[in-house]
């Protein structure tokens, strides 16, 4: 239960501390500090013990319905139950095979991987096609949205790609979360954030939830949603698009671990220069959405992202892009027309 401060408050505590019969502090109990901002970092989904995906799996191969989670003790339909009813019941469960086709208020809800947003309708003049209007055997870029600027800055740079080039594609947007707090991880940006960036841009959607616990790996998660996408859009010819800048060793581990598809780095050694140059272009609002570094409270959580910030963590010793995870950032893209947030 969390208590209230009153005038006093730090008296009565010191009092109780010189109670003889109280341990002292650290040992067996420790001060907490209610006025301090709660923290909401969310974990990688590869730093949290393996539990319930091998207990699906075997429940599956033994044909039953349920198994019992060892987190909770609750019992949790299967796949191979779920198969059996034939359809998505709307209600989220852990394990469905329908990509939560039914789930009202996906964002909240869903488990496995689903579209968050289908795309906007012809009739509000697209730049890209929705969902439904993808044909078979078309070429489709998957561009990893992590709602910061540099993904945002990935985009205007597809946009210019497909306005120039007479190869057109189709493009979706693809982010992962975290299924239980349902924020995107080092981001700390909250689900429904991107599901509003998506809609103002009318770009496609995928949420791709990922399991603390499952014991499914982030690449095993990400070869779910790339299979969701191809049973809307058939026979489709995929590239993976990311928005990374200079990190080798970043782009290496991509290359290995997705060298099954074809990857592309649009902004890949573009100089710092010449991005800002571009987000002062769009007019979008970039604010620091999470803060890694201590910086002299140069960089904090809510300010805008400018050349001026840039300038001034560089001064400091710091990426002045944050490339290495020194901040994130939010591109509030509707601040701007969609025309003018694509180009």
């Amino acid at each position: 239960m969390a208590r209230c401060a009153y005038d006093g408050e730090a008296e009565v505590v010191d009092a109780l501390e010189q109670l003889p019969f109280m341990p002292g502090e650290n040992k067996g109990w420790s001060k907490i500090d209610f006025t301090k901002k709660t923290e909401t970092f969310v974990p990688d989904i590869e730093d949290v013990a393996c539990t319930y995906s091998k207990l699906h799996e075997e429940a599956c191969s033994a044909k039953t319905d349920f198994y019992t989670d060892p987190s909770t003790g609750y019992s949790v339909y299967t796949e191979y139950a779920i198969k059996k009813r034939g359809k998505c019941c709307g209600s989220g469960c852990r394990h469905c095979p329908y990509n939560h086709e039914n789930v009202k208020d996906k964002a909240k809800h869903i488990q496995q991987p689903a579209f968050l947003f289908e795309g906007a309708s012809d009739g509000d003049d697209p730049l890209f096609a929705s969902l439904y209007s993808i044909p078979p055997n078309s070429q489709v870029k998957i561009l990893f949205w992590s709602s910061g600027k540099d993904s945002y800055l990935t985009l205007r740079q597809l946009v210019k790609e497909r306005m120039t080039s007479s190869s057109q594609f189709h493009l979706i947007l693809l982010t992962t979360f975290d299924a239980e707090s349902r924020i995107i991880a080092h981001q700390e940006v909250p689900i429904e954030d991107v599901v509003r960036q998506a809609k103002h841009l009318g770009v496609p959607l995928l949420g791709v939830p990922l399991r603390r616990g499952s014991g499914e790996s982030y690449i095993s998660r990400i070869e779910k949603g790339i299979a969701a996408i191809h049973k809307q859009v058939q026979d489709c010819d995929i590239t993976l698009v990311f928005g990374d800048l200079h990190l080798d060793h970043i782009r290496q581990w991509r290359d290995e671990e997705l060298k099954q598809y074809k990857l592309q780095y649009p902004l890949w050694k573009v100089p710092h220069e010449e991005l800002i140059d571009d987000l002062e272009k769009s007019g979008v609002d970039v604010t620091l959405s999470a803060v890694t570094v201590d910086s002299g409270g140069v960089l904090r959580e809510g300010i805008k992202f400018s050349r001026k910030l840039m300038t001034d963590v560089k001064e400091l010793g710091i990426d002045e892009f944050g490339e290495q995870g020194e901040f994130h950032s939010l591109a509030k893209v509707w601040t701007v027309s969609r025309e003018r947030a694509l180009y």
